[in-house]
């Protein structure tokens, strides 16, 4: 069987792979090596195939792999035709899916955290779970990571997001060590802004935000220094948050009546 391409996905995406045949003309099988084909036909792409999946939803799957082997085969055709839709219609879909994503990876947290399930009764109107989000709550044992439950649930990158924000955001799944995490990128943060500015009258304003929100025993300003004395941050996760963000609007608006917001906001680069 002749391959008249191969590559690494790293190097050559999907989308710049199909972009190539599509401009030429080429008739053929695109393999994604473990993930499943795409097949085109004078330059259209006319199907794709998973082993779960077939036709667009198979294509969006494959469009989503970042990593691993590829081939072309030219003059392959599929057992029938499931897509009609133009190239740039599909490569803009693709887009949409990519950004959607991105935002449910920012909602989501890191893929090292080992998630459990929520004792809780959710309030409100009882909550239908779909076969897809049973699937991932199963694997939610309190012994597997976010990015074990992910490779682990056999559906696509894109459900299988979809799925996990729903289930956080119904608080049938949760992060034990969110807290944790909020409060210790919280004090690096503020330590961050505090090394880039230097002294200032912003640290003037953090000791009395400290003081005014009685937590001095907790976080303490020492040398332009914060240091966090319990392991257990007396706020709860919400409060926590909404402390974290607080803090680093003060110390952002005393540093632009001092230093003007065009200088805030280049320094405020280097903390991101």
């Amino acid at each position: 069987m002749a391959v008249a391409i191969e590559g690494d996905l790293s190097y050559f995406p999907i989308v710049e792979i199909l972009y190539l045949l599509s401009r030429f003309r080429k008739t053929g099988r695109v393999t994604i090596k473990e993930g499943g084909n795409i097949y085109i036909s004078d330059g259209r792409v006319i199907h794709a195939d998973t082993d779960s999946s077939e036709g667009m939803d198979a294509f969006f799957a494959l469009s989503m792999i970042k990593e691993g082997h590829f081939n072309f085969q030219p003059d392959e055709k599929p057992r029938i035709n499931t897509i009609s839709q133009t190239l740039s219609n599909l490569l803009e879909s693709v887009e949409t899916i990519e950004a959607e994503l991105k935002e449910f990876e920012r909602e989501l947290p890191p893929l090292a955290t080992v998630l459990e399930k929520s004792s809780k009764t959710p309030d409100g109107d009882k909550i239908a779970l779909k076969k897809d989000d049973w699937k991932i709550l199963i694997l939610a044992d309190g012994e597997r990571t976010l990015e074990q439950i992910i490779n682990a649930s056999l559906l696509d990158k894109l459900n299988t997001y979809r799925s996990l924000s729903w289930l956080f955001k119904k608080g049938l799944l949760y992060d034990p060590k969110e807290k944790n995490r909020v409060v210790t990128e919280g004090i690096d943060k503020a330590k961050k802004f505090l090394e880039v500015f230097g002294d200032g009258p912003w640290r003037e304003a953090l000791d009395n935000f400290l003081k005014e929100r009685e937590l001095e025993s907790a976080i303490t300003l020492t040398d332009n220094n914060l240091l966090l004395h319990q392991n257990n941050f007396p706020l709860d996760l919400e409060k926590s948050r909404e402390f974290f963000e607080n803090l680093m609007n003060i110390l952002k608006s005393e540093a632009t009546k001092s230093l003007g917001r065009m200088l805030v906001n280049k320094k405020m680069e280097q903390i991101k």
